[in-house]
């Protein structure tokens, strides 16, 4: 499940941010994350990075991204 991180700055009230600003997370840990919060989640879990950050390394590094963003920018 994609696990909308905090802070990616493009989000309005209510909204999830865009999807390079998530993480991969099983059920479980999605459900964990929302109950605990980002900030509890990645200190209980010691997550080495800010979730952030591990969102775009791994958007980054995604084999589909660039497919995915040229199909974003084709629906404009």
């Amino acid at each position: 499940e994609a696990a909308h991180t905090y802070g990616a700055g493009d989000k309005g009230l209510g909204t999830k941010s865009r999807d390079a600003f998530a993480i991969p997370l099983c059920s479980r840990h999605h459900r964990l994350q929302h109950d605990k919060g980002w900030h509890t989640f990645e200190h209980e879990y010691g997550l080495t990075s800010p979730a952030p950050e591990m969102a775009q390394n791994y958007w980054q590094k995604w084999p589909g991204r660039i497919a995915w963003e040229r199909k974003l920018e084709e629906s404009k």
